[in-house]
């Protein structure tokens, strides 16, 4: 029996993951959380905190693996990483599977394999991951074998980015056909094709060497005005209208940062932010034009991921969302809705 240790098991990306895992035999899970609260299902939970070095070597106690998809902060992103180095050191070799971004690429852009050099920009976030994977990378080095994962953007149902937030900008006629602005890659990739290649990574055995980078995106994804133009049809919200750019440069500029500043003060109001489309930052406005696209060759012909197709991934996001978000009953969603 393998004992994985999995931290930051309770976000979007975490939950599927442990799901996955949970399906495989011949693992065992104990799982992280800071709560404590009743936590539910058969896997071995532990109070503590992901930051704290102490904490993460009493949890690696008996494990064979840990997996880290903790995210947030640039703070818990970072604080994670270095924690989990300290707390390897001077342990017997474990796998180690970090699920990092396709952020750490930065400005880069064309066609970007495995084995791309790290690059520079992209905000804090892509500062984050950066220096969180130069953390982690050493433990290579010292007798860990060490699986670097970099998904790039991950939807599916319970997408808070790519499905949620996106699908309440186009229901609101903020966001629809680009234009030029809208021809970068999207580089989606299926939640669970996240979590079918951690498990992947997990069974890896490497011939030679102890790390292995793999970019998660499927070869299928399209471009964002295709993903953009497809979700809106799918959602009713049609015709989906051309965005002219003086519209995206209001949304990003004047419009953000006070969309931004609500986001975060409405829940601490008890107020919900949800009479509003969220914002369109600026970041958001440079990747769909960024001319970037995943090349992920490692986890086609070494993990063997299986892709989940574009278009069941689609008609999964938009039932999801007209279900859950929307509140739509599963019979009209069949009804009206009828190509999902």
């Amino acid at each position: 029996m393998t004992k994985i240790f999995v931290l930051g098991s309770t976000g979007f990306i975490g939950q599927r993951i442990v799901a996955a895992l949970g399906n495989q035999p011949g693992f065992s899970l104990r799982l992280l959380a800071r709560g404590s609260r009743q936590r539910q299902g058969s896997h071995e939970w532990m109070h503590g905190d992901a930051l704290d070095a102490k904490t993460l070597r009493a949890g690696l106690a008996g494990c064979d693996a840990v997996v880290s998809c903790v995210t947030g902060s640039a703070r818990t992103i970072t604080g994670c990483a270095k924690a989990l180095a300290l707390a390897l050191q001077d342990r017997r070799a474990v796998r180690v599977v970090h699920l990092s971004s396709m952020a750490v690429y930065g400005d880069v852009e064309g066609a970007i394999p495995d084995d791309h050099a790290l690059g520079q920009g992209g905000g804090w976030y892509a500062d984050a991951k950066r220096e969180a994977e130069q953390l982690v990378r050493p433990l290579a080095s010292s007798g860990h074998s060490v699986v670097l994962l970099r998904p790039g953007c991950v939807h599916g149902p319970g997408s808070p980015l790519w499905v949620e937030r996106l699908g309440k900008c186009l229901t609101a006629r903020r966001l629809g056909d680009l234009g030029i602005d809208g021809d970068g890659w999207s580089n989606l990739v299926h939640v669970d094709d996240v979590a079918s290649a951690t498990v992947a990574a997990l069974a890896w055995q490497p011939d030679a060497g102890k790390l292995l980078i793999a970019n998660l995106a499927a070869p299928d994804s399209p471009r964002w005005n295709r993903y953009l133009i497809d979700m809106g049809v799918l959602l009713g919200a049609t015709p989906v209208r051309r965005i002219p750019r003086w519209r995206m440069t209001f949304e990003t500029t004047l419009a953000a940062a006070p969309l931004r500043i609500w986001e975060r003060i409405a829940p601490r109001m008890g107020i919900s932010a949800n009479w509003t489309a969220p914002a369109i930052t600026p970041a958001l406005r440079v990747l769909f034009k960024q001319p970037r696209r995943l090349h992920s060759h490692t986890a086609t012909h070494v993990l063997r991921l299986e892709w989940t197709p574009y278009e069941r991934s689609l008609a999964q996001s938009v039932r999801w969302y007209l279900q859950t978000v929307r509140g739509q009953p599963a019979a009209i969603v069949s009804r009206s809705r009828g190509t999902l």
